[in-house]
């Protein structure tokens, strides 16, 4: 299971254990340790225990506190056929891409019809807009591709995604009102919307399908606790999935251990409009985007969204630093003899936003063999909760990236630059964690792991006294940029261009243009900064992407220092045996 024999120094080695290899142990200095991992009792009935397997024997529980992670998957079919216009096409192509965060899918395929002619489809939603496209982000970009609006077509794809293999236990969730299994009530048959029962030995779970208004789903589970069939009935529709041969279907350079039916069969009223056999899956967290185009937008109006229930963010991954915070409370803004809010002073925080729990190694799962390792599942699971890959917001790619991002993802452990030993950059650095400022300048110093255990202590020198950028320094590119700052009533306002094109936003192949353009800005009011963050990238993004702001909190400490910077070494690159993900 090696994935970059001897690649790095001892150095960055111990640097990226706090995101690949973190002992149990080593989660308490950043904050209390987890409760010990939730079981049911064998002989269980009530709905917590029956969607806790669910998840969990789906390897859809990751992290140390085991919270359902998965948020997009990539799927391939190696054959089967599709209804088109009420006879079976043979598939030449099937590609689906689910994110459930939207939620949105989007099916590519082409098939043969029985006359020997080709078709061709692309099949999207998001949330309550479907429209078919001619080329896969069509319209996303002006004058590329031609988006169809399909009001019709909005809830019979939505039921799909809601009975898939991943989207059923989902949507359980979901008619419970709570996204993570761990957190249900003990000893209920019914929690909302939700119930579960049993026959004949198996658990019968029934839900409400989101956004389709009527539409209730059963799904029936097998002795694995995944399911075998899903029928869901609106009015005197009736539309029945069963699945059958789950397995984890990942590349073999990438095996997460989290399963997907080998086999997947749709009928509508007894007709079968699907049957699909599985070729492959990715499904750590990969870039998956469905972005509306202005047209559907204009046809279909959506006067109430699905709002989806996720897991809350916490800012700091790392917790409070040693010394602890300042209370925030009605504390004086202090200023610089100029009047300007200063800044000055020992931050909490860290470099990406990230969930509220702790790294650290997951136990071993019911389907695992007895050579697992807790430190294997750890280093595995980093690819589903890395915060850039995770949520709650990405940036929007054109669509000619979006395959070249999967591919950089699925190969991060060697074309992330943190890996070969380069600056993180901004705003893949994050908020600083100590901050000098002067009439003229100020000074940000960065510390060390700041996405996840990448990067080292950093720092900048920036004016912030509102001079114009030198020409000829523009011509200079640079990992955190050319920055210059201005004051605008008492935030800060800091704007930096010509960067490197090497570094990344974040990880997952978040890349960008040499033409990106950050824009900080930092507020102070008493004891705390609100840091806010906009990345613009006219060559790669669609759009501004407004990060997610960050509260800075004050460390009362007597003598904040950062430890130097550390360094590594990059070596043998084409050792590199596997597509293991950091």
């Amino acid at each position: 299971m090696a994935s970059r024999q001897g690649l790095l120094s001892t150095r960055l080695a111990l640097a990226l254990s706090f995101a690949v290899g973190a002992p149990l142990s080593a989660v308490a200095q950043f904050g209390p340790p987890p409760p010990p991992p939730y079981t049911p009792a064998a002989d269980a009935k009530d709905l917590k225990s029956a969607l806790f397997n669910w998840t969990w024997y789906m390897g859809m529980l990751r992290g140390v506190q085991e919270h359902e992670l998965i948020v997009s998957l990539e799927y391939q079919a190696a054959g089967g056929t599709v209804n088109v216009n009420g006879q079976p096409c043979k598939l030449t192509k099937y590609r689906a891409s689910f994110n459930y965060q939207l939620p949105g899918e989007r099916i590519q395929y082409t098939c043969t019809r029985s006359n020997g002619q080709a078709y061709s489809a692309v099949e999207t939603f998001n949330n309550l807009y479907a429209w078919n496209e001619d080329v896969p982000g069509a319209e996303i970009v002006a004058g590329k591709g031609k988006a169809t609006p399909m009001p019709k077509a909005v809830q019979e794809r939505l039921i799909r995604f809601w009975a898939s293999p991943q989207g059923a236990p989902k949507a359980a969730l979901q008619g419970a009102k709570q996204p993570d299994p761990i957190k249900l009530p003990e000893g209920q048959a019914k929690v909302g919307d939700t119930a579960v029962a049993w026959e004949g030995g198996k658990a019968v779970f029934t839900f409400p399908i989101p956004g389709v208004p009527g539409a209730m789903a059963t799904a029936t589970l097998n002795d694995q606790h995944r399911a075998e069939r899903v029928v869901v009935r609106q009015g005197s529709t009736t539309t029945e999935f069963t699945y059958g041969d789950y397995r984890d279907w990942n590349s073999e350079l990438n095996k997460a251990e989290v399963f997907y039916a080998g086999t997947l069969v749709e009928k509508v009223n007894g007709k079968v409009v699907r049957d699909l056999t599985t070729k492959e899956t990715e499904t750590g967290s990969v870039y998956v985007v469905m972005p509306v185009p202005a047209s559907v937008k204009s046809a279909i109006k959506v006067s109430t969204p699905i709002t989806v229930a996720t897991l809350p963010f916490e800012e700091n991954v790392f917790g409070p630093p040693p010394g602890g915070e300042a209370p925030a409370g009605n504390a004086p803004t202090p200023r610089t003899a100029d009047g300007h809010p200063d800044l000055t002073g020992l931050w909490n925080t860290s470099g990406l936003p990230s969930m509220n729990w702790r790294y650290g190694n997951r136990r071993c799962g019911p389907w695992q063999t007895g050579d697992c390792s807790p430190a294997w599942n750890q280093t595995v699971d980093y690819e589903f909760e890395s915060p850039s890959r995770f949520g709650p917001s990405r940036p929007t790619y054109k669509p000619e990236f979006w395959d070249r991002i999967q591919y950089l993802d699925m190969w991060t452990n060697k074309e992330d630059p943190v890996m070969t030993c380069q600056p993180l950059g901004i705003p893949r650095e994050g908020a600083p964690r100590r901050i000098v400022q002067q009439p003229k300048d100020i000074l940000f110093f960065y510390g060390e792991y700041a996405d996840g255990g990448g990067g080292y202590a950093e720092f900048r020198d920036m004016p912030i006294d509102g001079r114009k950028r030198d020409p000829a320094l523009l011509e200079q590119t640079k990992y955190m940029g050319y920055t210059v700052g201005n004051w605008e009533g008492d935030t800060l306002v800091l704007d930096s261009v010509a960067f490197v094109d090497s570094t990344w936003l974040g990880r997952g192949g978040l890349i960008h243009s040499d033409k990106m353009r950050v824009v900080e800005k930092l507020t102070r009011k008493g004891n705390e900064i609100l840091y806010e963050v906009t990345v613009e990238d006219p060559e790669m993004l669609v759009e501004p992407w407004v990060m997610m702001p960050r509260t800075m909190k004050l460390t009362p400490n007597a003598d904040p220092v950062l430890p130097e910077r550390g360094n590594c070494e990059v070596y043998e690159l084409e050792d590199i045996t596997s597509q293991v993900r950091h």
